[in-house]
C-alpha cells in the first residue's frame, strides 16, 4: 500500500530534471504517458506538469486518484468526482495541489511537501529551477494562486480489475482500438481499429482517449466516419470531429454528467453501451 511518503520520496528523486537536459525528444514524464495515450504526448513542447505528477503515482504503485491526467481541469473534475477535495489551508503532504494564475481555469499542478501555514512548500514539474524553465523542483508557493487542493486515499489496497466477458471489451474507461473496432462495428463502418484525422485542439475534451486516435493539424484534420455515423447516432451535428459538443451529446445519450470532457467515466459508460450492443 503506497502512502503519501513513498510519492513524496520519488517526487524529491527527480528534482533537478530538466527537459533542456533530456536527449530524447519531449519529457521522460511525457513518454511514459504516452505509451497509454498516444505519441504525441512524447514530443516536443507538451507541458508536462500534469504528467509528472500522474508519472509520480505511477511509480510509486499507485494510479493518481481519477486515472492518468494531462490537463489540469481534467484532473480536478475527475478528483473532485471522486470526493477528495479538501480546504486548501489544510492541505497536508502528499496532497495534489492546483494553481491558477491568472483567474481562468487551472494552469499548474504540483504536489505537497509542507504546509508552512502561509504558504505551501510543493514539489512541481514544469517549473523554473536555477533559472532553467521546463524542470522538476521545490517550490514557496502562496495562497492567492492556490485553486484546489484534494487528499488521494493512501493506504488503501488497489481496487481489483474488473474481468470482461467473453467476446466483449475490458470496461477500464481508456477507449482504445479495441474499443474503436467495437463501435466501428456497431456503427457498421470500416473496422481497422482507427478514429482518423481528429483536430489536435479537440484532445484536451477526450483526455481518455488511448491508442487509435490520428490527431492532426487542425487547419488538416479531415474527421472520421465512425465518429460521423456516431453523431447521427445521438443527435450531434454529424461533422465527423469529436469535440466539446459531441462529447456532451455522447454523456447525454449514456446518461452520465454533462462536462464535456470525456474521462474515465464517460469513456467507461460508452464501453459498456458497446457490449451490449
Amino acid at each position: 500500500m503506497v502512502v503519501a511518503n513513498d510519492i513524496l520520496r520519488v517526487a524529491a528523486g527527480e528534482i533537478g530534471y530538466s527537459r533542456w537536459n533530456d536527449a530524447q525528444s519531449g519529457t521522460k514524464y511525457g513518454r511514459d504517458y504516452a505509451t497509454r495515450h498516444g505519441a504525441w504526448y512524447g514530443s516536443n513542447g507538451v507541458s508536462y506538469c500534469a504528467m509528472f505528477v500522474t508519472w509520480l503515482f505511477r511509480r510509486a504503485g499507485m494510479d493518481v486518484p481519477g486515472g492518468d491526467f494531462a490537463y489540469c481541469p481534467y484532473g480536478i473534475a475527475q478528483m473532485r468526482r471522486a470526493g477528495l477535495e479538501v480546504n486548501k489551508y489544510n492541505a497536508r503532504p502528499g496532497d495534489i495541489v492546483f494553481f491558477d494564475w491568472d483567474g481562468g481555469v487551472s494552469d499548474h499542478v504540483g504536489v505537497v511537501e509542507l504546509n508552512k501555514g502561509g504558504y505551501l512548500q510543493t514539489i512541481e514539474g514544469n517549473t523554473s529551477y536555477r533559472g532553467k524553465t521546463g524542470s522538476v523542483a521545490r517550490k514557496i508557493r502562496y495562497w492567492g494562486n492556490v485553486c484546489n487542493v484534494f487528499r488521494p486515499r493512501y493506504g488503501a489496497p488497489a481496487p481489483a480489475a474488473r474481468p470482461a466477458p467473453v467476446g466483449s471489451l475490458t470496461v477500464d474507461g481508456w477507449f482504445g482500438a479495441q474499443s474503436i473496432r467495437k463501435l466501428q462495428a456497431v456503427m457498421g463502418t470500416p473496422q481497422d481499429g482507427v478514429i482518423s484525422s481528429q483536430p489536435s485542439s479537440n484532445r484536451a475534451w477526450v483526455p481518455n482517449a488511448s491508442t487509435g486516435w490520428e490527431w492532426a493539424a487542425n487547419r488538416h484534420a479531415k474527421g472520421s466516419v465512425v465518429i460521423q455515423a456516431w453523431q447521427r447516432k445521438i443527435g450531434a451535428a454529424p461533422d465527423g470531429f469529436i469535440g466539446h459538443g459531441t462529447v456532451r451529446a455522447t454523456q447525454k445519450f449514456l446518461g452520465v454528467a454533462q462536462d464535456g470532457y470525456a474521462g474515465k467515466i464517460t469513456m467507461s459508460a460508452w464501453q459498456t453501451w458497446l457490449n451490449q450492443h
